[in-house]
């Protein structure tokens, strides 16, 4: 059956979807709303893969919403836009209370920041009193640490939020910013094209990764039955998960991120 994504005023429409049982039990769909850390289209045509199969091992239509920045996606979280989400931790601490943890992916969140190649930057100093780039100001991982990295080391640095780890990467690597953050999940999801231009020059701490999180009024069988279709689909579409940045999902649990320590980028 032909697959494809539709984009309309920030949402992604996934259609041609197979495996639906007639018969499963309401809610028929649910929106994912997935922090946009690259362009709407590219975020749609690497999920779309990924969330068609997740559908048909779950039986429900689980449609993808976008937000043109990470700021406007933290606004429809607040307002509980979405049924499920994908979100960073700090976003899901603040958010709790709408949404649980049910799974997220292996490995660790770390924020980075990167520099071209072949460019003048070799240490961190060298970034004293120089422009760097961020995809939002309140990205744990991307911005927020990197920032009280520098501030500790005592450099000077100006700011410029760019809304998207795409942006960003983009934007360095054609050499209109020294430097600028994100974390390895997107960087090393990047088309090698991208990616061959820049370097890591600094990496931060590991912390727990973004969980994803289900609205608290949602069937408790149906969370279970998305967890166990999501720990399954590196073995349905193994290449759309990789080209994700992930290397499999795991179950988690809303005292994962809420016991003390557990958000390292929170703690320090």
């Amino acid at each position: 059956m032909h697959r494809m994504a539709r984009l309309i005023g920030g949402t992604v429409l996934l259609a041609g979807m197979v495996g639906v049982p007639s018969a499963f039990a309401a809610p028929r769909v649910l929106t994912i709303g997935i922090v946009p850390q690259m362009s709407p289209w590219t975020l749609a045509r690497r999920w779309t893969p990924v969330l068609e199969a997740w559908s048909a091992a779950v039986g429900v239509h689980i449609v993808l919403r976008t937000a043109p920045t990470i700021r406007r996606f933290e606004r429809r979280v607040a307002h509980g836009d979405y049924d499920l989400v994908y979100l960073n931790p700090a976003d899901y601490l603040r958010y709790r209370g709408r949404y649980r943890a049910f799974a997220r992916g292996r490995g660790w969140l770390q924020g980075i920041l990167v520099v071209r190649r072949k460019g003048p930057v070799r240490g961190i100093s060298e970034l004293a009193h120089r422009l760097i780039a961020f995809p939002a100001r309140h990205a744990i991982a991307a911005s927020v640490e990197p920032r009280r990295f520098l501030r500790a080391r005592g450099i000077p640095f100006q700011t410029r939020y760019l809304g998207l780890h795409d942006a960003v990467y983009r934007a360095v690597a054609a050499g209109l910013f020294i430097a600028g953050g994100g974390v390895r999940q997107t960087y090393d999801s990047l088309p090698a094209r991208i990616r061959r231009h820049l370097r890591v020059l600094w990496a931060g701490p590991k912390g727990l990764p973004h969980p994803f999180a289900a609205r608290r009024t949602l069937p408790a069988s149906l969370v279970r039955r998305l967890t166990v279709a999501l720990v399954r689909l590196p073995r349905v579409v193994p290449g759309a998960v990789r080209r994700l940045g992930f290397t499999g999902f795991e179950a988690t649990r809303d005292r994962d991120y809420t016991r003390p320590g557990a958000v390292v980028l929170m703690s320090r």
